[in-house]
């Protein structure tokens, strides 16, 4: 006899009507719930890379053409995750940088990862209920995936996948390789066709509508490479899988789904052309790098901590900080727990695969960034475990049950789980429901990271938030305080000492920051800024070598050599600032300081001719450039030549009405062409704008 846990409770209806009933209302609650814990998650403001993967984004300024939204540039949270990118194009076509639109599709997305992780998980428990060792029915078998599912979606420790507009990389790449493991599995056919036959073994899945569910599946595997690494180990999982659930041994899966695993392990493929700009997998991808043995020891603590967070999810922590510098004999404790739950899990694959699988669900799903490649600006993020989290939930959720069918009567059996159910799906909803709100504040959300975990990068953005609130004193406390870790303090904080007046502490900061981080992302830019201050000192030569490294550095930095041909030519290297104009006209025709600058500097040595046809181009780029005007008037005067001069004086009078000089100007060209009386009213003009203007004066008195 069937318990009363799995019966239908709606008589009339068949299993499969009651199955079909049921989910739709499964998929209506997971809908509804995610949404609800989320709703208060709509407004929270740019955090951490969210600046460069959409506010410094030039390449989602726009949805075409297409290829330039697929390929973000280097250096960014987004490069060599298109689909992310392209995600965040939408979201700027249709709000620009407002944020409830980004914060709306990183909710959808959760709440369509939790239904596909529904549907895969109904498929997975069908499959466990050929079992009678676990106790589980078909018809329990919807409900049980629709708990862990709940439990999934509003665990606090995905709010950071949500709440952190650039995260949604995991949680994209989240619902890809889901959907994939879901289509793979409907691909598999149904459970009944792989109950154990007389001889114990179970059986080849029938092809029903395989073909289409296995494209979907191979699909759905490249969208999640798409969008992060992390999906290079889909194809270990499908495999794993169909191991543990569909057939009784690796070559049996082999032989009937090679096709399917090939075209899958294809996805890698895709990978390798993304990789290419990776910051793991290009020479200087980071700044600072971390030896890989170190990342790996911070691993061991990192992961208990998450386990602990799983279950007590208090005191979650934005940003982690960068590793720490470990020895073996510091963690030796927690790489060893680490180590027994890996053989735990090698054993039970081993003999018992269906509990097992979900063991190295969490350890191949989590190894990505936990273990095989490091991650040296992060030690920890409780978005790695997006995907790991499934395993834990389902664990606890078959642990749990196995406890409700050893101690609590048949017929209080659904009661007593439903209530339980309920009780943590809530209390849990409650506590992210309290994260958002964390997350909607940057001042909060960096306050809770200096509370909990204190570091140079948090005290350097929460100074940002505070900078913005007006707070200019406590910003620049924080920013003094991350300066000794955090290139990128040390950097603002220069800055800030600027903006208030301190010119020698800017001048000690970007000399140190120059000095001590050459290959900071801020290197031109605090060079540029520095050799500025320098040359406003009086240190030309200074000056001169920032510039000169800038050049260096990047030789096709038009505005780098206009800089520096400025110094030079304060310097009185009339011959280098000339080289060095010449060298930005050629990367930049149209720059027009270098232009005007070029156009002073061959007037000053004599040059007319050039210094005429210089000063013309940069008047093309620019028609109401005065300085280029007045110098070409003033050799035109020089030349005499009247006509040329009546013509830029009138230009500049168009563009400068109340310039008393260029009046002056028009009366000496139309004087010179025997025009006395409109030469007498410009003269007359230049003296009523500027009565101190004396050689108008004198022109207006030696015409009357």
């Amino acid at each position: 006899m069937r318990p009363a846990s799995a019966r239908p409770r709606t008589p009339g209806l068949s299993r499969a009507q009651w199955s079909t009933l049921s989910t739709r209302w499964a998929l209506m609650a997971l809908v509804v719930v995610g949404a609800a814990v989320y709703a208060n998650a709509l407004h929270g403001p740019h955090l951490l890379d969210d600046r460069r993967a959409i506010v410094e984004n030039a390449s989602i300024r726009q949805l075409s053409p297409l290829s330039a939204v697929l390929h973000p540039p280097r250096q960014m949270p987004v490069t060599g995750r298109p689909l992310v990118n392209l995600s965040f194009a939408v979201n700027y076509a249709s709000g620009e940088l407002a944020v409830q639109g980004y914060h709306a599709w990183n909710i959808g997305v959760h709440v369509l990862a939790a239904l596909a992780l529904f549907g895969w998980l109904r498929l997975t428990f069908a499959r466990m209920a050929t079992s009678d060792a676990l106790g589980l029915t078909p018809e329990s078998a919807v409900w049980m995936a629709l708990v862990c599912a709940l439990v999934w979606v509003v665990h606090p420790l995905n709010s950071e996948s949500v709440n952190y507009l650039t995260q949604r990389t995991e949680s994209m790449m989240g619902l890809f390789y889901l959907t994939s493991l879901y289509a793979a599995a409907r691909a598999a056919g149904a459970p009944q066709a792989t109950e154990r036959g007389a001889n114990g073994r179970r059986g080849r899945a029938p092809a029903v509508r395989a073909g289409r569910w296995e494209v979907a599946a191979v699909a759905s595997a490249c969208a999640s490479v798409a969008c992060k690494e992390t999906a290079l180990t889909l194809p270990v999982m499908v495999v794993l899988w169909d191991r543990s659930f569909v057939f009784s041994s690796m070559g049996e899966a082999w032989a009937a789904r090679r096709r399917l695993y090939l075209a899958i392990a294809a996805s890698w493929l895709l990978f390798a052309w993304f990789a290419r700009e990776l910051p793991f997998f290009v020479p200087g991808g980071f700044e600072e790098p971390v030896a890989r043995w170190t990342y790996f020891l911070n691993q061991g603590p990192m992961i208990l901590h998450y386990l602990g967070l799983v279950v007590w999810p208090a005191g979650l922590i934005f940003d982690y900080g960068v590793p720490n510098p470990v020895t073996l004999s510091d963690v030796w404790l927690a790489i060893l727990v680490v180590a027994a739950l890996g053989l735990v899990t090698m054993g039970a694959l081993w003999r018992r695969p269906m509990l097992g699988f979900w063991g190295a669900w969490f350890f191949v799903t989590l190894a990505p960034a936990s273990s095989v490649i490091p991650i040296p600006t992060e030690v920890g993020a409780e978005r790695r475990m997006y995907l790991p989290l499934i395993a834990v939930v389902v664990l606890a959720a078959l642990a749990a049950r196995f406890g409700l069918r050893r101690s609590v009567a048949p017929s209080w059996q659904r009661r007593v789980a439903w209530v339980l159910s309920a009780a943590v799906v809530l209390a849990l909803g409650v506590r992210t429901l309290a994260r958002n709100r964390d997350y909607a504040d940057g001042l909060r959300i960096w306050q809770t990271v200096l509370d909990r975990r204190p570091h140079a990068r948090a005290h350097e953005h929460l100074a940002m938030f505070l900078r913005d609130a007006g707070r200019i004193d406590e910003s620049m406390a924080h920013l003094g305080m991350a300066a000794p870790q955090s290139p990128n303090a040390l950097h603002a904080l220069a800055s800030a000492r600027l903006e208030r007046g301190d010119r020698s502490g800017a001048l000690a900061d970007y000399r140190e920051f120059v000095t001590r981080h050459p290959r900071n992302r801020n290197i031109i830019e605090a060079r540029e800024t520095f050799g500025g201050v320098l040359l406003e000192e009086g240190d030309t030569a200074g000056a001169i070598e920032q510039f000169k490294a800038i050049v260096a550095q990047n030789p096709t930095y038009a505005r780098g050599r206009v800089r520096l041909a400025g110094a030079l030519a304060r310097a009185g290297d009339a011959a280098g600032a000339r080289a060095e104009y010449v060298e930005a006209l050629r990367i930049q025709p149209q720059n027009l300081l270098a232009l005007v600058n070029l156009g002073l500097l061959e007037a000053a040595a004599g040059q007319t001719d050039q210094a005429v046809a210089t000063l013309q181009r940069a008047l093309q780029v620019q028609p109401a450039e005065l300085t280029a005007r007045r110098r070409l008037a003033s050799i035109l005067l020089d030349r005499r030549e009247f006509a040329a001069l009546e013509a830029q004086a009138r230009a500049l009078i168009q563009y400068a009405p109340s310039d008393s000089d260029a009046h002056n100007l028009l009366g000496i060209a139309l004087a010179s062409q025997q025009q006395h009386g409109p030469a007498k009213d410009a003269f007359a003009e230049a003296v009523q704008l500027d009565p101190s203007n004396i050689q108008a004066r004198q022109n207006l008195e030696r015409l009357k």
